[in-house]
């Protein structure tokens, strides 16, 4: 991937970024831990503002995210800033030639957070309960059988699997004790510099030191996370009540710019801002109808002024300057044509009421989007307000339920944001996305010819043929406007200056670390 994309925009010096976490009674030897580690951390705190609570379960669906992001829990693998898998809990690997064999080689001396040895048996346990209850790790990972020795995992894939480093850098590849009492969505037991001491869902979440850390010694002793409206961020870090924020909205962040106090960092991600359309839908499975509804989405302005100048245009699913999107060309912004499409289609305002029709039905939708991020419901009002423009009702829910109402079908537009490159490697989000029956497959698209690349890639070791298929399938779906891809948003954090060693990453997926400190 070329560098200038993954390169970080600095606006100031470092940052910090957080979400939220989840957690749960005190592991049983973390009064003696917390001890320890308070000799050497000298009782520093940090405070965090961020958005609501989530299980920290890293085989519960997404929930792998608070677990890595709180510190708390690790992979095997970890992607560096281009995304690349590096050796992380493993000091080696070995991949057989016919690429169903990898041997993995766990480091030595890598303890749980309850002082468990961290070995093969560790590892496969907990790969075999994340796999048995995850649809996307079973599909991402395609483990056949399992055998550990010692500190070697021996991994059988049921095919040849070009991309299982990168899957293993997946959150829900955190290793975490499985053989542990203490209750996992609140308090899983990993390998992580901090664990787990309180949580409270939606308020707040407490992690500590840990202080036989495989890694060194952690900077703080104590970690608070604080769940925040994120209207009150700004006013909060002015006030000294928190020392950093993550998803901080663009209004307050302008406030930090240029004031020595803080630092404001910026990382271009390949979180994608999209519209989800429903094949189920009468229009929508009209192929001109879906293209002049992309004819309205003016994603310029939409990064510049809906987002504040942090979201980036986008032609595909995956951000220009990687392998995947080269190439690629995609519906533009265009009223005069939405209409002329529109009109060629038969659609026309015949009763007068200021809304399109065909055979006695309005040209009317239901969009589904959620407030969890905070440019979500403002594009949909800005995509709402293009088609009202030209004759177009579209009534805008925001939920918080919203996967439950796009896997029950009661939706005819989503906005949904989306991270493409979770690992590194598009193939994952093709999958699930693109694919017929995938499980982020909301609007039910299908194309045969894409199925059969899908195939092609999830087999394919060569770099540069993966990234030929991958713009193949791209461009299929462009091709049908199976989706509107708007935007990618860039990540902001916003920090007191005194915090060192949180600097946002790519993935996103990184936030505290052993080095994480505040120098006050």
């Amino acid at each position: 991937m070329k560098k200038s994309y993954f390169g970080m925009i600095c606006m100031a010096a470092a940052t910090a970024l957080m979400l939220t976490g989840c957690g749960g009674s005190t592991p049983a030897s973390s009064a003696e831990t917390t001890a320890s580690a308070s000799e050497t951390t000298e009782g520093k705190e940090l405070v965090f503002a961020a958005n609501g609570g989530m299980s920290m379960d890293p085989g519960d669906g997404y929930c792998g995210w608070p677990c890595i992001r709180n510190g708390v829990g690790e992979t095997l693998f970890k992607l560096d800033e281009e995304l690349q898998p590096q050796l992380f809990l493993l000091d080696s690997y070995e991949v057989s030639e016919d690429h169903m064999t990898w041997t993995l080689n766990i480091k030595e001396g890598i303890t749980f957070q309850n002082g468990k040895v961290m070995d093969a048996e560790a590892v496969k346990a907990c790969l075999e309960r994340t796999v048995g209850m995850n649809e996307r790790a079973a599909s991402d990972l395609k483990i056949a059988s399992m055998e550990a020795d010692g500190l070697k995992l021996m991994i059988q894939t049921t095919e040849s699997n070009p991309v299982l480093a990168n899957s293993l850098c997946d959150p829900y590849a955190c290793i975490i004790d499985v053989t542990a009492e203490e209750d996992m969505a609140s308090n899983p037991i990993g390998t992580g510099p901090y664990m787990v001491e309180s949580y409270s869902p939606d308020k707040e979440t407490d992690v500590v030191a840990y202080a036989d850390y495989w890694g060194g010694t952690p900077k703080l002793e104590r970690i608070r996370v604080v769940a925040l409206d994120k209207d009150t961020m700004a006013m909060a870090l002015q006030s000294g009540e928190i020392d950093a924020a993550y998803a901080m909205p663009y209004d307050g962040q302008a406030l930090f710019v240029g004031n020595a106090d803080y630092n404001l960092q910026t990382v271009a991600t390949s979180r994608i801002y999209k519209l989800y359309y429903n094949y189920h839908n009468e229009h929508l499975a009209n192929a001109n109808v879906r293209k002049a509804l992309n004819m309205l989405v003016d994603k310029k302005s939409y990064g510049e002024v809906v987002m504040n100048g942090f979201g980036a245009p986008a032609v595909g699913c995956f951000p220009e300057d990687t392998p995947y999107s080269e190439g690629l060309t995609a519906t533009g912004f265009d009223l005069e044509g939405a209409k002329a499409l529109l009109a060629e289609e038969g659609y026309a305002d015949t009763n007068a009421d200021g809304i399109l029709d065909k055979d006695g039905n309005n040209l009317s939708f239901e969009l589904v989007t959620y407030s969890s991020r905070a440019e979500l419901p403002l594009l949909s009002a800005a995509f709402q307000s293009q088609c009202k423009d030209i004759g177009i009702e579209v009534n805008v829910t925001v939920s918080d339920n919203v996967d439950e109402i796009l896997n029950a079908d009661q939706f005819d537009i989503s906005a949904y944001a989306y991270v493409t490159l979770p690992t590194g490697d598009p193939s994952s989000y093709m999958n699930f996305v693109f694919g017929t029956g995938g499980g982020a497959n909301f609007g039910h698209f299908s194309n045969a010819e894409i199925d059969r690349l899908l195939a092609q890639l999830n087999g394919e070791f060569d770099q540069d043929k993966r990234a030929e298929l991958t713009r193949q399938i791209v461009q299929l779906a462009l091709d049908e406007d199976a989706y509107c891809f708007m935007d990618h948003l860039e990540m902001s954090l916003v920090t007191k200056a005194s915090v060192t060693g949180l600097v946002p990453h790519p993935s996103d997926y990184y936030q505290i670390t052993v080095d994480t400190d505040i120098t006050e």
